[in-house]
């Protein structure tokens, strides 16, 4: 039920919620709304409230109204998440361009062989050539600003 609640957390606000709230969030299949997970997850909100990630207003006249808002815990959580998210999408972004820049050598030495084995096409050959070189000219600058992100973070 947890990796089920997390996202919860992460992508709502929560400000002035009820455990309904929480439940209706969940979203598990009809053979899964029962006692037994609704009583799990009270007790996650327990600990989430317990460990500083939730505040809880508790209601007197009836517990189950009580409410629950996001602490300054929760924000730098999610914060953190998003500049993990970033932090990743760059590393992967980095070795996409470090492959693209490989393929693109490999080509420009067989452009190098297509000129020697078709002389008459050397013209467009080397025109095709030159536009790979400035590609990689580009990626490789793409790659260098990349990386100097990436080793500052």
């Amino acid at each position: 039920l947890f990796d089920v609640f997390l996202p919860i957390i992460q992508e709502n606000t929560i400000k002035n919620w009820t455990s309904n709230d929480f439940w209706l969030k969940i979203r598990l299949s009809d053979k899964d709304r029962n006692r037994f997970n609704r009583q799990r997850m009270y007790r996650i909100l327990r600990k989430l409230v317990e460990s500083g990630f939730l505040e809880k207003k508790i209601n007197y006249s009836n517990h189950k109204f009580s409410r629950f808002n996001e602490t300054e815990k929760t924000i730098k959580l999610k914060n953190l998440e998003k500049s993990n998210t970033d932090f990743s999408n760059m590393v992967l972004e980095e070795s996409k361009i470090y492959e693209e820049i490989s393929f693109l050598e490999k080509q420009t030495e067989k452009y190098f062989q297509l000129e020697k084995n078709f002389p008459s096409l050397s013209r467009k050959i080397s025109y095709e050539k030159s536009k790979c070189l400035s590609k990689i000219t580009e990626l490789k600058a793409y790659r260098s600003a990349l990386r100097s992100v990436i080793e500052a973070i």
